[in-house]
């Protein structure tokens, strides 16, 4: 299907923000002037540099009895080795292997709940992979390699389970006894919680017997995914003496240190945190692995202060998964197509550790109740999590949001395929929440909704299974998922204060300071194009703005950390406040110049005049080149807004081709619509939309990781043999809509969309499988395989 570009139309026209215009470092980018983590950490800039290796378990759950590391002590080339029974390492006590907090916090009163459930060497490894032992510094990585071969270790091998249904069982290993010594579920956060019962709203029982129908769905999503990130995770650290110097490409650079500090207790002042531009992150930075930060800071103390670089191998970087989370429901259905009341069962497999697999089958869940399913009456939500010896399930872009809307999308389509009423229907009458409209139906989701099955044609889709065959093998299908998008303000109040700082040359150029790692996000670009359009009263324009590119904890102000997808508005928010400082700070001083209080004067194009005799003016840059020639520099700290305000959703909407003969699943046509209040950077956030299907579709119809269940090995844990999207597998048509229909809080009222950009895409994805061929995959990944075993039940295969 081709169709015309959908133009953005905004609420408000705006000078900058919210158009299209190139981000300010495409240039440097594409002549290839961007500095990476290894272009900051070349050896010729660091003398005397040193290359870290960490031990990784061969095993899936084995202990160390035995280690002799003679051998790589006299290995030529070493300088250090780090062992799990060293006096400094033990001191450590123990970390967490879940995210790191986006809030600049102590250890001990992080705003996310901890589970000390890792050892920063531990002598027993839960997973193939597992970051354990030993460590070394040599001068090459190929010495440290080596280095780790001649460690002689002695291993005791303990039994392993893999999936959920075996965790449960009364024989199975018990892997974290210092959280629960007597099962491998995870005990809840929470204080209170009896019988597994984490939520509940109204009385359920009732619902269900009252039910002209009880609709019941179990699906499962993740534990064969990854972030596929292409700039692996890594630092230099120098620690010579009482000052220790971190090199990185962590999103978070004071939260690094502020890390490195509680463990270390090296004065905050005397730890250097510099990072900067990032090869997208994905996630990846907010879970764990964030122990090798301290092994190397370690290594370098221990080899005589020469700085250490620690760099994930492409192996070491599918150390994380997409947490496998299972959700069981019952809902209380009318003949209408109104769902009254749900019990749900959440449960995830964590694998080795925790990684915010706990938040996906509890929190996330009860917000979604919340935000998404607001008129359901009457909920209950069981939650489970266990510990398995599979490869950890961490933060991988869209959190639990995608999980949950395989889900729910797929309940809501079943329910409408029982009452034989439209699907979009369906979701207008069950999802809202009503913050903004009152009494009214929530109208960013019938606006998302209406626009979408305009553009896709969804007027012309038939009935499930009734489409008629292309090419002697092939049927279309069309299916639909909304989500609401992640985050508005509301959301990040852990972030506490966060600082930009805005700097007025004579010139009139301008300095700004919004730090914030660069990831490919552009939330850079947005911090520019705000300060721009609020400081139009000096004719001030993108090109006339530089961003300080680097982060540093020394130099620089208080990094906020582009988590959420929220740091492009949460900058605009703060330079609209911060150039209104500006605003006052030359009232003040002009006014002194012209014997004028400031009330008395206004600015506009660049010059101050008096309000009742215009006049009477002075230029800011003749003032400022004239008198002193000081740039005018003011500083501002921001809290988010606190206030409830709802958050708006997006829609997908799949049109699919499905091979009956082969099972192949091509997805050729899809629109992607996105309320995000205001849009911050047009051709940014569009960008986004066309991008991120990259991972919303590849997760559902390529990637796919493997276990050899006899050796606990995840066996195509490399870009080779784990498949991607690449641009040949893209539909032939992506439509991205961005709509300003909902309004926050805050003088824009935005909410984040980089990951709302593909959270249904999968969802959407499936539903038009079953609209094609009247199929249902439960599970990612769907597979050709998966595909045929279902036709083959129904029937319908005709080979």
């Amino acid at each position: 299907m081709s169709k015309d570009r959908i133009a953005y139309v905004p609420r408000e026209q705006k000078r900058y923000m919210g158009t299209y215009r190139p981000k300010i470092d495409a240039k440097e980018k594409t002549l290839g002037k961007t500095q990476y983590l290894d272009d900051i950490t070349l050896k010729g800039k660091l003398p005397g540099m040193l290359y870290a290796k960490i031990l990784q378990c061969p095993y899936p759950h084995a202990r160390i009895l035995k280690m002799n590391t003679t051998k790589a002590e006299e290995l030529p080339g070493v300088f250090a080795v780090l062992r799990y029974d060293d006096e400094e390492i033990r001191a450590l006590g123990r970390t967490t292997h879940a995210w790191t907090d986006i809030a600049i916090t102590p250890k001990e009163s992080d705003t996310i709940t901890r589970y000390w459930d890792r050892d920063f060497l531990p002598q027993t490894g839960l997973w193939v992979g597992d970051h354990m032992g030993v460590a070394v510094a040599a001068e090459t990585p190929e010495i440290a390699d080596e280095a780790l071969k001649l460690i002689d270790i002695k291993w005791e091998i303990l039994p392993a389970v893999y999936e959920m249904d075996e965790a449960k069982k009364p024989d199975a290993p018990i892997l974290h006894p210092e959280l629960n010594p007597s099962t491998n579920q995870l005990r809840h956060s929470e204080d209170g919680i009896e019988n597994h019962l984490f939520y509940k709203r109204g009385d359920v029982e009732k619902s269900l017997r009252e039910a002209d129908f009880v609709l019941e769905v179990e699906k499962t999503y993740g534990g064969v995914s990854t972030h596929g990130c292409l700039e692996y995770r890594g630092c230099v650290i120098r620690w010579d003496e009482d000052k220790m110097d971190v090199w990185t490409n962590h999103y978070m650079s004071d939260q690094t240190r502020m890390y490195l500090h509680d463990y270390t207790h090296v004065p905050l002042n005397k730890i250097r945190v510099r990072n900067g531009n990032s090869g997208a992150h994905m996630g990846k930075w907010n879970t764990g692995e964030d122990i090798f930060f301290m092994i190397t800071a370690y290594l370098s103390k221990r080899a005589g202060g020469r700085p250490v670089r620690y760099k994930m191998t492409n192996h070491e970087e599918f150390h994380e998964t997409r947490s496998e989370n299972r959700y069981k429901i019952k809902a209380a259905c009318t003949n209408c197509g109104k769902i009254t009341g749900m019990e749900m069962i959440a449960e995830g497999n964590s694998g080795a550790y925790i990684g915010g697999c706990d938040h996906n089958v509890e929190f996330i869940v009860s917000e979604t109740m919340n935000r998404a399913f607001a008129p359901v009456e009457h909920v209950s939500l069981y939650s489970y999590t266990w510990f398995t010896n599979k490869v950890p399930g961490g933060v991988v872009r869209g959190i639990g949001n995608v999980q949950l809307c395989w889900c729910f999308m797929s309940l809501l389509d079943e329910l409408a395929e029982r009452t034989g009423i439209d699907v979009i229907d369906i979701i207008k009458l069950n999802c809202t929440n009503d913050f903004n409209w009152p009494g009214e139906k929530n109208r960013s989701i019938c606006r998302v909704l209406d626009e979408g099955a305009k553009i896709i044609g969804w007027k012309n889709r038939h009935k499930a299974g009734e489409g008629q065959l292309i090419e002697g093998c092939k049927k279309r299908g069309m299916g639909v998922a909304v989500w609401n998008q992640w985050h508005a303000e509301l959301n990040e109040l852990t972030r506490g204060f966060y600082e930009v700082s805005i700097r007025l040359n004579p010139d009139m150029s301008v300095i700004i300071q919004a730090p914030t790692s660069e990831t490919g996000a552009g939330g850079n670009s947005a911090a520019v194009f705000a300060c721009a359009e609020n400081l139009h009263y000096l004719n001030i324009k993108p090109e006339d703005i530089l961003w300080t590119p680097l982060g540093d904890t020394e130099l620089g102000l208080r990094d906020n950390a582009p988590t959420d997808s929220v740091v492009s508005f949460l900058y605009a928010e703060a330079m609209a406040e911060g150039a209104q400082k500006l605003k006052s700070e030359i009232l003040r001083r002009v006014g002194e110049y012209m014997e004028k209080s400031p009330e008395e004067l206004e600015i506009e194009d660049g010059y101050v005049f008096e309000k009742v005799k215009p006049e009477n003016r002075i230029g800011v840059e003749w003032f400022m080149l004239h008198t002193d020639c000081v740039p005018i520099h003011i500083h501002h700290a921001r809290h988010n807004v606190r206030e409830e305000a709802g958050l708006p959703f997006g829609a997908w909407f799949a049109d699919v081709e499905v091979d009956i003969e082969t099972g192949q699943v091509e997805v050729t046509d899809m629109v992607v619509l996105n309320d995000v209040g205001c849009v911050m950077h047009a051709s940014g956030a569009e960008s986004h939309q066309i991008s991120g299907q990259a991972m919303g579709i590849g997760e559902v119809l390529f990637e796919e990781l493997h276990y050899d269940k006899e050796t606990g090995t995840v066996l195509n844990n490399n870009y080779i043999d784990y498949k991607m999207m690449t641009m040949a597998d893209f539909p032939k048509q992506i439509t991205p809509v961005l709509i300003e229909e909902w309004k926050g809080l805050g003088k824009y009222g935005a909410a984040g969309m980089a990951e709302g950009a593909f959270t249904g895409a999968g969802a959407a994805i499936a539903n038009a499988i079953y609209n094609a061929v009247g199929i249902r995959i439960d599970d990612q990944s769907i597979t050709p395989a998966k595909v045929l075993n279902k036709l083959m039940e129904k029937g319908g295969n005709r080979a």
